[in-house]
């Protein structure tokens, strides 16, 4: 608990765990729905649409304990309602060093020192989970970034933050250094019928020893070990200097945990990935989160192994996707993806494919418990 003066009012501020119900309808604190809720302020605050407002049924399915990953949910409560809350998410690998500590306070309880409270909380739990490694993380919709403005620079990477927002100026406050920017990119489907045509004849003139797979909700069984073996690629092969990252172990178990994760979430997954001939080793891979009922997915992992770049094969993938997001989602507007500021050649393909730049992305880092 931590109390505060407002005026001529004592504020108090509990800060409590939440556990993640079986159902919704067995959430009779109503903690779980508070923390869900307090997510969707903040989303509907900065994004102003409800591109990343959920349903705290969907919800349930994210938060349930994992074999893979630990996660601990806290809301804190300002005068009994629900104000902020805090998601700190551990790495289950026995040498895993890292931690994302994840801290939202809707606008209307701001300045009361609760985002602090709650980092805090974040940052021991991480030293108890014996983790050194922070991550934590601040968005920032391009549209709102006054031109001229004065940047902090990541480690790595060519874009910077808006050195006066808030959300900047809270994690440099609490010892936080800005490790790397994503670009985050917008993408209004279905493609133009030049354009598709275009890129699909570039992707093949150099693509030739590969063929695309795509595949829905399930990956096929004589591709499931190949394709947990290219996931764990990810954090090997994509960018990622300035930041802290754990080498992850993916199995066909792990692979299918995670696809019904998003099936009982209502965000099946959509891959496709890139073969080589006459194997089945799964050498490229996207994949797309199509949640039910939206305007609006979101592009994950996009990875092409090293070994098999200069084939277009990052291209190629992602158009197959698109073209089965048109059989799966046809109503399907909008695609949203992420990447490193530095990765230059992803964010080429984008542009090529007609992606335009939305937000940024900070990840921030901070050494704790040393």
């Amino acid at each position: 608990m931590i109390t505060g003066d407002r005026g001529f009012f004592v504020v108090r501020v509990i800060i409590e765990r939440v556990a993640v119900p079986e159902r919704i309808a067995d959430d009779t604190t109503g903690d779980f729905v508070g923390f869900v809720d307090v997510g969707n302020d903040c989303a509907l605050h900065l994004w102003r649409n409800d591109d990343f407002v959920y349903d705290p049924a969907d919800q349930l399915a994210w938060y349930r304990p994992s074999p893979f990953r630990l996660r601990m949910l806290y809301l804190a409560r300002l005068d009994g309602e629900p104000a902020g809350r805090l998601l700190v998410t551990v790495p289950l690998e026995e040498e895993a060093t890292t931690a994302e500590v994840e801290v939202h306070v809707i606008p209307a309880a701001r300045r009361h020192g609760i985002g602090t409270a709650l980092l805090r909380r974040g940052e021991d739990l991480v030293g108890d989970a014996g983790r050194v490694d922070v991550s934590t993380f601040t968005e920032h919709v391009l549209a709102d970034i006054p031109s001229g403005a004065r940047t902090i620079a990541p480690e790595a990477g060519p874009v910077g933050l808006p050195a006066d927002d808030d959300s900047v100026r809270f994690a440099l406050a609490n010892g936080y250094a800005l490790g790397q920017v994503e670009e985050v990119s917008r993408l209004t489907v279905p493609l133009p019928d030049a354009v598709a045509s275009a890129l699909q004849a570039q992707a093949d003139a150099h693509s030739d020893g590969y063929r695309t797979v795509t595949w829905w909700q399930h990956c096929p069984e004589e591709l499931v070990e190949s394709f947990a073996a290219a996931r764990a690629r990810m954090v090997i092969d994509v960018p990622h200097d300035g930041i802290a990252l754990d080498t992850e172990r993916w199995d066909a178990q792990r692979v299918r945990e995670e696809e019904q994760r998003w099936i009982d979430a209502a965000e099946p997954m959509l891959v496709a990935a890139a073969v080589r001939d006459g194997s089945d080793e799964v050498v490229a891979y996207t994949i797309l989160l199509v949640a039910q009922d939206s305007k609006k997915v979101e592009q994950w992992d996009t990875l092409v192994v090293a070994a098999h770049r200069g084939h277009r094969l990052g291209l190629a993938v992602k158009l197959a996707n698109l073209r089965a997001l048109a059989e799966v989602a046809p109503g399907v507007e909008r695609i949203l993806t992420w990447n490193a500021g530095e990765n230059a050649p992803m964010l080429a393909i984008n542009a090529a494919m007609g992606f335009e730049a939305y937000a940024l992305d900070g990840n921030w880092q901070k050494r704790v418990g040393t």
